[in-house]
């Protein structure tokens, strides 16, 4: 029987990643958060999901759900977003920090029990686009975080890597960036989904930041969390997540073309803002040794997941 244990379930990334994880070979997914809204997770799903309430930043609250969980896999997706972080440094310390410590601490008491643990990490780690050479970023290219949530990013995967030394549990740091879809509604890089409701709606938005971007569509990042999790490997990786850069404008211009194919028939409204800085998180993250490991990562197009996106907030 194989038990998964996934901080942040009800987010909408740890909603993406529940379903794949029941629909992948997970018998059980066992959830941590604050609240036990469950209005983002298919109702198909609540029988195999059990949800224990409690705050991240509690060290003897995770430990306890931990144990009684006694997960095979552990996926930590529980995070502090920004621009939160940078509005409230410490309480993001608080829950980026310490939070991902209390799980890592919960995780080396199940032993042999645990074969695998997935943190959540993000593009935030790298430092701007122009600092690093070629096509593509990998990820051995150096940390130089932006803001506080990039440095609590690369604090936690420095705990990752403690972590797989000590107790040898296969451990893997997933870096991501700007997540779109159905159910993303908070943080800096919710912006393009937002974009796309409006659209959906016939209303205005602008887009308060500008600049070449990296997407991954909601699915694809359940699904690879998931498989982080659950396909073979051993030892210790990092990789990026798989997803699609593109320039400023190209996101913009795909509403506009899917948007009729959906019924949508008045006129898309969306702009940058006249005085947006540019996106602070890297692109054109790499993907090889994400293939290279996980060989049956998904990636979906612009144009589909901007279609399932509009259909879904026109439904």
């Amino acid at each position: 029987m194989t038990i998964a244990f996934v901080s942040g379930p009800t987010g909408c990334i740890g909603a993406a990643t529940v379903a794949y994880l029941l629909d992948n070979g997970a018998d059980k997914v066992v959830g941590f958060c604050r609240s036990g809204d469950l209005s983002r997770i298919d109702a198909k799903y609540h029988e195999r999901l059990e949800i224990i309430t409690g705050d991240i930043t509690d060290r003897q609250a995770v430990v306890a759900a931990v144990t009684q969980a006694q997960p095979n896999v552990i996926i930590h997706l529980a995070a502090f977003q920004t621009p939160a972080c940078e509005a409230t440094p410490l309480l993001g310390m608080d829950v980026n920090v310490g939070g991902t410590a209390n799980m890592f601490y919960a995780a080396r008491q199940l032993g042999s029990t645990l074969q695998r643990f997935v943190f959540a990490s993000s593009s935030a780690v790298y430092g701007p686009r122009d600092m690093y050479d070629g096509p593509v970023v990998k990820t051995p290219m150096p940390y130089q975080p932006a803001n506080i949530y990039g440095f609590w990013k690369v604090a936690g995967e420095g705990m990752a890597i403690a972590f797989h030394k000590e107790t040898s549990i296969s451990t893997v740091s997933v870096r991501l960036s700007t997540t779109y879809g159905p159910g993303r509604d908070q943080g800096l890089t919710s912006a393009p989904t937002t974009a796309l409701k409006k659209a959906a709606a016939g209303l205005p938005f602008e887009i308060p930041y500008r600049g070449r971007e990296h997407y991954h569509f909601v699915a694809d990042v359940g699904a690879g969390f998931a498989q982080a999790a659950l396909e073979p490997l051993d030892g210790y990786a990092v990789i990026n997540l798989r997803g699609i850069s593109v320039d400023e404008g190209e996101f913009i211009r795909l509403i506009c073309e899917v948007a009729p194919q959906v019924g949508i028939t008045s006129d898309v409204n969306i702009r940058y803002a006249a005085d947006a800085p540019v996106m602070p998180f890297v692109c054109d993250l790499d993907d090889e040794l994400t293939l290279e490991l996980f060989p049956n990562m998904p990636l979906t197009s612009l144009q589909d997941g901007i279609r399932q996106s509009l259909q879904a907030f026109v439904d």
